[in-house]
Order: structure tokens, then sequence, then C-alpha cells
């Protein structure tokens, strides 16, 4: 059953962060407002976790999944390796709006890597601007799997009325913030050529990303 704490910005109690981390670490979902949406998370280290959120979403499309990390610690956790042109995006851009497309590291679980991405064992991955979510995840101290709020190809992540609809029955916690302005989604981009392709445009324009990466070169 559906607990609800309102929150206002940012300014979450500690207990209600160790609240939310604990009920990751137990195998629950928790869902949050992460800037523009709400987000439904789980420990991305366990398959129950994982499989509860994906059902929960009546999710089947392929497509890369969304991977929180609350520091550049943890990205090794989940990653192969970070190639300099990522490393330098990733100081440049994280905490930010920027989703850059890895392969998922060997060490996580294979019923976990089997639910996620396109086939080709990419995630994408993120140190997310919302301070709340990385509060969380470094409490839990394991990466998260991360999802819009709302059902399979239908609208109403940013509101709550729609969340506690969806998901009264799936989530734990729900951390309610209103409803949610709109905005731009995160850049999602893919650095396997050597050079960054924007596979979904975002909140941070190609140009500057193909700019960084311009000077990047020159500058080796």
């Amino acid at each position: 059953m559906m607990k609800t704490v309102s929150v206002v910005g940012q300014d979450v109690s500690s207990e209600v962060i160790d609240e939310a981390a604990g009920i990751l670490d137990q195998g629950g979902l928790i869902c949050l407002p992460c800037v523009r949406s709400y987000r439904i998370i789980s420990d991305l280290t366990n398959p129950k976790a994982v499989t509860r959120l994906m059902q929960s979403k009546s999710r089947t499309a392929k497509k890369p999944s969304l991977v929180f990390v609350a520091n550049r610690g943890m990205l090794d956790e989940v990653v192969v390796e970070m190639s300099p042109l990522a490393e330098r995006l990733g100081r440049e851009f994280w905490p930010g709006p920027l989703t850059i497309l890895f392969a998922a590291h060997p060490s996580l679980p294979r019923k976990v890597t089997r639910q996620l991405g396109t086939g080709d064992g990419r995630i994408g991955v993120r140190i997310p601007t919302n301070q709340l979510v990385r509060r969380i995840v470094e409490t839990l101290g394991r990466p998260v799997l991360a999802s819009s709020a709302n059902k399979q190809k239908k609208s109403g992540a940013a509101s709550p009325a729609q969340v506690r609809k969806n998901f009264y029955h799936r989530v734990g916690l729900f951390l309610d913030a209103g409803d949610l302005p709109p905005g731009p989604a995160s850049t999602v981009v893919d650095l396997d050529g050597g050079t960054p392709v924007v596979v979904r445009p975002g909140a941070i324009p190609s140009e500057e990303l193909a700019e960084l990466a311009e000077r990047r070169a020159h500058a080796s």
C-alpha cells in the first residue's frame, strides 16, 4: 500500500531519506519528483525489484533503461569503462540532464541485465540534477533503476493524482511535490564512435556537446 509524504522543493528530512532508502533496500519501489516528471525507482542490483518495477509499468518496449548513480565512484559499479570523452562530458555536465549510453558492467546480476536495454547490453546512465534523488541513492549505497511514473505509452507522469491512480498498490512510498511544471528532457548521447551522437535531443544542445568534444580532440 502506498504511503504518501508531501515534500517542498528538495528540503526533505533525513528520516524520510532513510525510509526511502530502506524500502529500496528491501526490494520495494518508491516514486519521487525528478525535475519535470515523477520517477519510479528500484534497487538496480536486486532482480526481483527490477522485475517489480517493469511489471508495475506493464513495460514491454526494448529501449535502454535509465540508471541513476549518486557520484562518480558508483558509476564504476554499473559500466564497463569510461572513455576519455565520457569522463570529460561527465565532469562538465554531471550532476545534470545528460544521459550517456554505456555497456552494462558484467558484475550486474544477469537476471537484471536481461530485462534492460535493447539487446546490445547498454544502459543509459546519469548523475541526476535532483539533490533529493542523489541523497536517496547515496544513502542506499547502490545504483538505482529509474523509469517515468506512467504506464507503457501513457501520459500522466507529472500528475500526483495519476501516479496514485496507476501505482497505489505497487509503490511503497510516494514523495508528492504536487503537479510538476513541464521542461526539457535530458539529452541522451551515444559515444561509441568517439564523438557525441545525440540519440534524443534535450536540455543540453548537441552543438555544445560537439564543441566540447572538438576542444578535447585539439587538446590531445
